[in-house]
């Protein structure tokens, strides 16, 4: 050593990973995050399965067609309401006519309601139209929507709308009654069968008919075919 000079201590250089290590390194970060998002992703489909399945695609289609004539006797198409306007359709018992069946005496009840909506109702049965327009005479004044005769007379079919809109029971050979809801773009609900879907619940569609809401199809609607087949009293 030099005199008048100090020597400083020398720090031993510190060395640097090896690139196995870092690799090391690398894969054990990897293989955490990869077990906390699989653990994450665990929970969140447990979370899906539990919840309740809320919301049900219903299938749709073109409404059936048909041309028969109304209580005045003058050829009504269906055709002329589908895409213009939601339609009502509503098959009632013929045996208990227009103002005694309980959906008609309801729509006919709050009809001005219904027609705020811009909603036009279609009633369809088997009564004749000398029927219906003795049950207009003892309404007392003109049926606000046509009383239609499921009789075409270019088809000789028995009661065709009824089996169009499958309300008519092939082993019974009875008509069934029901209502439907026919959507501005003149679809309607189809059930498993493939035939239209009536609702499940009339009173609970009138009663928001009524108070002036449409109802809403999915809701309305049975997905049970059992419910389609379900007899009223005749």
């Amino acid at each position: 050593m030099k005199s008048g000079m100090v020597e400083l201590p020398t720090t031993p250089e510190k060395k640097r990973p090896s690139k196995a290590r870092i690799g090391l390194i690398l894969l054990a970060l990897a293989a955490v995050a990869i077990f906390i998002v699989t653990l994450w992703r665990i929970q969140q489909l447990r979370g899906w399965q539990q919840q309740p399945q809320t919301v049900r695609s219903t299938p749709r289609a073109l409404a059936p067609r048909f041309e028969v004539a109304d209580h005045n006797r003058h050829l009504v198409k269906f055709e002329r309401f589908l895409g213009r306007q939601r339609v009502l359709l509503i098959f009632f018992d013929a045996e208990l006519g227009p103002l005694k069946d309980p959906r008609l005496s309801r729509v006919l009840e709050c009809f001005e309601q219904i027609e705020g909506l811009g909603v036009e109702v279609v009633a369809v049965s088997s009564a004749t139209p000398f029927a219906n327009g003795e049950a207009e005479k003892n309404y007392g004044k003109p049926f606000p929507f046509p009383l239609l005769t499921d009789i075409d007379p270019n088809r000789p079919v028995n009661l065709p709308v009824h089996r169009q809109w499958g309300r008519f029971d092939e082993k019974t050979e009875k008509t069934q009654t029901g209502l439907f809801l026919v959507e501005r773009d003149g679809t309607i609900p189809l059930g498993t069968d493939g035939l239209p879907q009536p609702v499940e619940n009339e009173q609970a569609a009138l009663d928001s008919l009524c108070s002036g809401q449409w109802p809403d199809t999915n809701e309305s609607v049975s997905t049970a075919f059992e419910a389609r087949v379900t007899k009223d009293p005749q």
